[in-house]
């Protein structure tokens, strides 16, 4: 047994040390696929595989550089490094695409990983002369949309959560669907002696409100394992919820002075158990090492849902990109302390839209991050914005309407119907509140495409992305 464990230490000790060099020689890339629910992460992940592994004479990839350029040899899939972690689905994906009719990648449930190695032809400098090959490592880690936003938690204590939370339930669009779970907060007595069945209630009481959130087009929801709660599914370290600052006041509670083993002392408890148990390992071992990092933005999905939901969209982006590092890179920082040097936001399902109003949503996307985006200029990152189709699933095309040419696309409905159609103008900024209340936005969803064999996926814009995340490393 002790052979076994020290056998398994060496190989891990020599794993990381082969990671340590290639992050030292600059041939390491741990890329952060960030988004929130429905932005499209598994679709993106599986098309960025897809594209990579498919790289070769037929590949629909010109802005790629390196591969215009016939430098990419090869790419394969390698074992990942934390064995302790599921392999991205990758197979699943492909083969639901390559069904008849075909299925949309199933959305992310758990943490998944994959590593890809691509071989290439150096271009330049002293290392061309050593070597005329070259292989990068790209790290690339999927996660649920819904946990991102609990990172900031951390940074909390339990008061300053609840203050945050009970601005939420009493916002006009929140309040009528958190009208039972208030009343079953406001009736618990703080003070009172622990009962755990009765947080348990509230606590899924709770749950069941943000998921009713969620569905009304709610993006800023947390805790983001009630949403979806893994193998925490019925733990205690779920049972809590916040409390409002009235209701505290009413029952004399100081949060400095809790009475022991009573409920509100249980409720700080597990808030405070949530962070150190579930939100910090999650951050250690997935976040603090990205160094590459894309952020996927349904700005369609939200202008849908209506201004509630494009606004929360907003306010939720501007409170995950508080929990990445951010900053220029060289190597000894790469080594030791990495930090992300290159962001590109992406606003995703640009499929939906015709091509003339492309630069619109790319305007958009930008007017909904500019905030955000000042600290990181004065960071020092390096950012892009555009718009991307992982998995097109439309075509573009034209039709005669009084005698004039109108852009359209065209596609099948999620029953099979054939669907052609002009989904309307995409706004630059959001419009008023006013907006929607005079007419809404009705941006299609279309069926899953059809992946023919040996092809690769269709796609808008993937080779430049591609070639923004990983071109200066493939030199």
């Amino acid at each position: 047994m002790a052979k076994a464990n020290s056998t398994s230490l060496f190989n891990k000790l020599g794993q990381q040390a082969k990671l340590a060099g290639a992050r030292l020689a600059d041939k390491h890339i741990n890329l952060a696929v960030t988004g929130l629910s429905k932005s499209g992460k598994t679709a993106f992940i599986t098309s960025l595989m897809n594209q990579l592994l498919e790289a070769n004479e037929n590949a629909q990839l010109p802005f790629f550089s390196s591969h215009r350029e016939g430098r990419i040899i090869g790419v394969k899939r390698s074992a990942q490094m934390d064995v302790t972690t599921s392999r991205f689905a990758y197979d699943d994906a492909i083969e639901g695409l390559s069904a008849h009719p075909p299925r949309w990648p199933q959305s992310t449930t758990g943490i998944s990983q994959v590593r890809l190695l691509i071989r290439y032809k150096k271009k330049r400098g002293i290392a061309k002369w050593l070597s005329e090959d070259g292989c990068l490592t790209l790290d690339i880690t999927d996660y649920p949309g819904e946990w991102l936003l609990d990172l900031p938690l951390l940074e909390m204590d339990f008061a300053t959560w609840c203050e945050h939370c009970a601005k939420e339930l009493r916002e006009s669009q929140r309040a009528t669907l958190s009208t039972e779970v208030r009343a079953q907060i406001d009736s618990l007595d703080l003070n009172g002696s622990g009962d755990e069945s009765q947080l348990q209630k509230i606590a899924e009481s709770y749950a069941a409100y943000l998921k009713q959130s969620q569905l009304a087009g709610f993006q800023l929801l947390q805790p983001g394992r009630f949403l979806l709660p893994g193998e925490l599914a019925g733990a205690p370290v779920l049972h809590f919820f916040p409390v409002s600052q009235s209701q505290l006041n009413m029952q004399n509670v100081d949060l400095t002075k809790l009475k022991k083993g009573s409920n509100i002392a249980l409720l700080v408890e597990r808030f405070e158990q949530y962070k150190q148990h579930v939100i910090r390992p999650f951050y250690q071992q997935h976040f603090k090492r990205f160094d590459r990092q894309i952020i996927l933005v349904d700005c369609l999905g939200a202008l849908n849902r209506g201004y509630h939901s494009y606004h929360d969209l907003q306010k939720a982006l501007n409170w995950l990109m508080g929990s990445f590092a951010y900053g220029s890179s060289n190597i000894l920082k790469r080594l030791f302390k990495p930090k992300i040097d290159k962001l590109i936001f992406a606003a995703s399902k640009a499929d939906h839209i015709t091509p003339d109003q492309q630069s619109n949503l790319v305007k958009l996307l930008d007017s909904m991050l500019r905030d955000a985006r000042k600290q990181l200029l004065f960071d020092g990152v390096v950012t892009e914005s555009t718009l991307i189709a992982a998995l097109k699933a439309s075509k573009h095309g034209t039709t005669q309407v009084n005698g004039e040419s109108v852009a359209v696309v065209q596609g099948l409905t999620e029953d099979g119907r054939s669907l052609t159609l002009f989904p309307g103008e995409v706004p630059i900024q959001c419009p008023q509140p006013s907006f929607w209340q005079k007419q809404k936005f009705e941006f299609p969803h279309f069926a899953a495409p059809q992946l023919k064999a040996g092809d690769a996926l269709p796609h808008i814009r993937m080779d430049q992305v591609i070639d923004f995340m990983l071109a200066d490393k493939l030199q």
